[in-house]
């Protein structure tokens, strides 16, 4: 019944952000021919209220009347709460996708999707977890065979290159982050745990790109130069919240970033392969060139 009540509230938010004033009649219209009413529901004006009192409690996204020449519409008038709130947006942005797929079933062989590795069946049992501040107790196992088992706090979870990970805090007060797919056996406490009042998952990750962080490697200034199309890509899809543009010359791009160069980062600069040059700091740009040099081994 949540799950149902979640996608009604999801839709009414979707239909109103893409076309801005709608009558109730229109609404319901639309309702009527959604995915999401596969029973054919009829929706009511009272239904049509509670939803939209409902979306203001949850959401923070207000819906009120407009009236005007003999018709009364709605409207959402804080678009800007959607934006602000990255879940709601993110949750927005895959039911406005979903809803469209959806209604292109009859082509779903000509629809490629990437695949997100197995590991959602803990997701559940993790954001209880976070809800209710319990501890959970963790069987797990990485990828070279380092295995952990023990009590643990969560803080955050976090999607990253179609994985899903969750950041914890260990018995001694070391936090690490583990891969939802390499879990083997996870069960929620009862046990509540003081989450840290100084700590925020925003400000944790602010510094770096992807899911390594709290590393001893400090902040730098990093200029990278772009080549042939990857300044455009750049542009349209930034690598991290600081990146600025520099300069656009002929051939070139430069950009600067701010942030900890990671493992995570330094593997993102190498993906872009001969389109991507480090100009600075000299020390990153000396450690991308011996990972090319040892990566040039291996062919020789």
């Amino acid at each position: 019944m949540v799950e149902l009540l979640l996608k009604r509230y999801l839709w009414l938010i979707d239909t109103l952000k893409r076309n801005g004033e709608l009558t109730f009649e229109e609404i319901s219209d639309k309702w009527g021919n959604s995915s999401v009413n596969d029973n054919g529901i009829v929706l009511t004006k009272r239904t049509f209220y509670n939803h939209c009192q409902a979306i203001a409690r949850h959401f923070g996204i207000d819906i009120e009347c407009r009236r005007g020449r003999g018709l009364n519409l709605y409207r959402i008038v804080n678009p800007e709460a959607i934006e602000e709130n990255s879940l709601t947006k993110w949750a927005l942005d895959s039911f406005s996708l979903g809803e469209l797929l959806l209604g292109n079933a009859d082509i779903a062989d000509k629809i490629l999707l990437e695949d997100i590795p197995s590991g959602r069946e803990w997701l559940e049992p993790i954001l209880t977890a976070l809800q209710q501040n319990w501890e959970i107790e963790l069987s797990y196992e990485n990828f070279v065979g380092i295995k952990f088992t023990g009590t643990v706090q969560p803080l955050c979870v976090k999607l990253f290159k179609r994985r899903w990970y969750v950041l914890m805090q260990l018995q001694d007060g070391r936090r690490r982050i583990f891969s939802l797919d390499r879990i083997n056996a996870l069960e929620v406490s009862n046990t509540q745990f003081d989450y840290p009042s100084d700590f925020v998952p925003t400000d944790y990750f602010h510094d770096v790109f992807g899911i390594i962080a709290g590393t001893e490697r400090k902040i730098e200034n990093i200029v990278i130069r772009t080549y042939a199309e990857l300044p455009g890509y750049l542009r349209s899809l930034p690598l991290h919240h600081s990146q600025v543009e520099l300069e656009t010359k002929d051939g070139y791009t430069d950009f600067s970033l701010r942030l900890i160069p990671t493992f995570d980062f330094i593997q993102e600069l190498l993906f872009h392969r001969d389109q991507l040059e480090v100009l600075e700091p000299k020390s990153l740009r000396d450690e991308i060139s011996v990972l090319i040099s040892s990566m040039s081994n291996l062919y020789n």
